[in-house]
């Protein structure tokens, strides 16, 4: 650990979220409830994770119909109709052979789409796709049939009437499966091709993480004000050349609240995330400030961060807006030109700002249950994700009248929903808006056509 000047940006952070004779801060909650929301990010983010479960299931189930004695089962059951035992090794050879041919084309035809859409909305539609539970069901059902029948042909055993029937049974309650999920499967990826259901399925997620990273009033409890050092211990990442480090670095997707608050309460001192979540650390640079105390180990502090290569929204609900505000961006550029897909993106990032009005803005405080506060992060002003949301949706649409008034519409009514902090900052937003108009449209400015507030741009 080493000690250095730091700046009073955290200070002032901290002074604005007293409240009164104290600040409000978040108690952390049970560290099985992070856990357990880290476990399924980390599945959702992994597309071979399911299909790997479901393969082993096939496997297992072949076990089952062809070796039932292996797993301690009786092996005299059947489905109670005699079938011509050629008739199992015929439906196993033709499932073994066909059903790892129609993986391969569904999966071709898939990639296919999604590099259209990809092209048409954002990389982002990549994402969505691999984090997609329909898609890797469909994935992990069609494998696993390829697997139990493969299964099944090695057992070679398939020589009595029962053994025989219970093999049909199985390849056709399989193979009716299988269709069923390939029509849930199309359907589900014809829809990643339409421009709503993206947008919806982004904003969905934000939705979640705002909720998560945004709570109500009621959650807050009032404590103490944290004393921070000016020269704090600060905790770097490994380097590379000088440890050896040979993990992830990179983006910050989230931090183990509760540990560290632990860890902070333990050795009575406040920790301080250096950077943001969803920032770039890079190999070497500061992650954690400890003031006061006793500072923990380095290794304990820096198994409580969560590194990766890409932004995720578990933690970082502005990566929500800022794919939502790439989407339409892209949809204004000069090569796909479709204002009404960014009036659909600005509705969508009216509704979250909406949402993250309502409640109170994160002080960054988070506290033991002694009440005192152990852990501080930064937090994004009003006004940064008022800037975020459409400050350069407003500077690429300004030249089409279906994107500035339908902007001028959320303004309006984020004003008069909206909490009085947030009104010098949408203010600004409005008088940007008016000038980038104007400047574009100089004819239609006289009569104010083109920032007239209206829900639905030009319909």
């Amino acid at each position: 650990m080493s000690a250095r000047p730091w700046n009073t940006t955290l200070t002032r952070m901290v002074e604005r979220a007293v409240a009164g004779d104290g600040a409000l801060a978040l108690p952390t909650g049970p560290h099985w409830v992070h856990r357990l929301v880290r476990l399924n990010e980390w599945v959702r983010e992994r597309f071979w994770s399911i299909p790997a479960v479901l393969v082993a299931a096939g496997v297992l189930t072949a076990v089952v119909v062809c070796r039932p004695d292996l797993v301690g089962l009786g092996a005299d059951w059947d489905l109670g109709h005699v079938v011509r035992i050629r008739t199992a090794d015929t439906m196993l050879q033709v499932m073994a052979s066909s059903m790892l041919t129609f993986v391969g084309v569904v999966f071709a035809i898939t990639l296919v789409g999604l590099q259209l859409a990809s092209s048409q909305l954002s990389p982002r539609v990549i994402r969505t796709f691999i984090r997609s539970g329909v898609t890797k069901t469909a994935f992990g059902i069609f494998l696993a049939t390829f697997a139990f029948a493969v299964t099944a042909l090695a057992f070679d055993n398939v020589d009595d009437a029962a053994a025989a029937s219970r093999t049909v049974g199985a390849c056709v309650a399989m193979l009716a499966v299988a269709v069923v999920v390939f029509i849930i499967y199309v359907t589900s990826t014809m829809r990643l091709l339409e421009v709503g259901w993206v947008i919806t399925t982004v904003a969905n997620e934000a939705r979640v993480a705002i909720r998560r990273s945004f709570p109500p009033e009621s959650s807050y409890v009032t404590a103490a004000p944290p004393d921070l050092d000016d020269t704090p211990q600060v905790i770097h990442l490994p380097s590379r050349d000088t440890r050896g480090f040979t993990g992830v670095l990179g983006t910050v997707l989230g931090i183990d609240r509760p540990r560290l608050v632990r860890l902070a309460s333990t050795h009575r001192c406040v920790i301080e995330l250096v950077p943001r979540i969803g920032e770039y650390v890079a190999s070497g640079g500061p992650v954690f400030a400890v003031h006061g105390g006793n500072p923990p180990d380095d290794s304990a502090l820096l198994g409580c961060l969560d590194l990766g290569r890409a932004r995720t929204l578990y933690q970082d609900p502005t990566f929500g807006i800022r794919q939502l505000v790439d989407v339409a961006t892209q949809a204004l550029s000069p090569a796909i030109n479709q204002p009404s897909t960014a009036v659909q993106v600005i509705d969508r990032l009216y509704d979250l700002l909406l949402r993250i009005g309502r409640v109170p803005t994160p002080t960054g405080l988070h506290l033991d249950t002694d009440h005192v506060v152990r852990l501080v992060e930064q937090t994004l002003t009003p006004a940064y994700l008022l800037d975020l949301a459409f400050q350069e949706i407003s500077q690429v649409g300004a030249s089409s009248w279906h994107v500035t008034r339908r902007l001028a519409a959320a303004y309006a009514d984020l004003s008069r929903e909206s909490p009085d902090d947030w009104h010098p900052a949408i203010s600004r937003l409005r008088e940007s808006l008016e000038e980038l108009s104007r400047a574009q449209t100089h004819a239609a400015w006289a009569d104010g056509i083109a920032v007239q507030p209206d829900r639905l741009g030009l319909g």
